[in-house]
């Protein structure tokens, strides 16, 4: 064989070598790329129930029963999925985490109530709003951050939330709900934004683990039975913005040894401290914080 033949044999075998590396290179990418694709991506829309209009899609339901783990889509039919509905996922007790698309705005009352093994929710900057009742019942759920974009908070909205232990929530809420961390047992830390005037019913009721609580300086009232039952919470300082004090707003909280009022509380109305055993209440001799002291046989102390 000639020198040339060699050298021709030899520069081909080079060529399938290179070729061969590049094949299993571009065949690693692919693999890659289906895998990536496969973890990315949102469902398909026919796994949901909707609802179409010219501008806006609602997701109504869940067709695949089977499905865990939710990414819903960001529009179906080139229409933008704006809406979770009503009761959407009610009782699908088989999903654990949830991903909603940045085209979110609102989540209808109860839409995931219930959801037993729901573990995670990733919330949008594009929701506004969450609904009555939205995730009440989901006793798997640890902890939720509610983005900024959110101006109201349901009622009911984390009611029996058994597992949730912190909550962030967004600063331009002004309002927390009636009942809506009702029964939040394993609540030990939450963030009450300072834009926040009303403290609802039952907003913290039974929240036994909570220890602390920071009630802003817009606060105005207090509402019934706000804080019943939160067993763990020791000393709490009223803000000077409170001028009415409700019912059992802090009733049977059993280990509460200290509340400082300040003259601008006018009203400490009947039973808003009944059942707290070991409670000093500390103010200003002559105010309203005084004569429920007095009334009650609670130990009173000057500020």
């Amino acid at each position: 064989m000639s020198q040339n033949a060699e050298k021709s044999k030899e520069s081909a075998k080079s060529s399938k070598g290179k070729l061969g590396a590049i094949c299993a290179v571009a065949i690693v990418l692919a693999l890659a790329g289906v895998l990536v694709f496969m973890f990315t991506r949102s469902d398909s829309p026919d796994d949901y129930e909707y609802r179409l209009t010219i501008t806006d899609a609602t997701i109504t339901g869940l067709v695949n029963k089977d499905l865990e783990s939710l990414k819903i889509p960001d529009n179906i039919d080139k229409v933008p999925v704006t809406i979770i509905g009503e009761g959407a996922f009610k009782d699908c007790t088989a999903v654990t985490s949830v991903e909603l698309p940045d085209s979110v705005k609102t989540l209808m009352s109860m839409s995931f109530a219930n959801c037993t093994s729901l573990k995670s929710v990733k919330l949008p900057n594009s929701v506004t709003t969450i609904g009555v009742g939205s995730f009440e019942s989901c006793i798997s759920l640890k902890s939720i951050d509610i983005p900024d974009s959110v101006t109201e908070l349901g009622a009911y909205a984390f009611d029996n939330c058994t597992s949730l232990s912190k909550v962030e929530i967004s600063d331009s809420v002004t309002e927390i709900n009636k009942y809506t961390f009702n029964k939040c047992f394993n609540l030990s830390s939450v963030n009450i934004p300072n834009r926040v005037e009303k403290i609802g019913t039952g907003a913290f009721a039974e929240c036994t683990s909570l220890k602390k609580i920071d009630i802003p300086n817009y606060v105005t009232t207090i509402s019934n039975s706000s804080f019943i039952g939160c067993t763990s919470l020791k000393k709490v300082e009223i803000p000077k913005s409170v001028t009415f004090i409700d019912s059992y707003a802090f009733a049977k909280c059993e280990n509460l040894s200290r509340v400082d009022i300040p003259v601008t509380v006018t009203t400490v109305q009947r039973k808003a401290f009944e059942d707290c055993p070991n409670l000093t209440i500390y103010g200003v001799k002559g105010s309203a914080a005084e004569v429920y002291a007095r009334e009650n046989k609670i130990p009173f102390k000057e500020l």
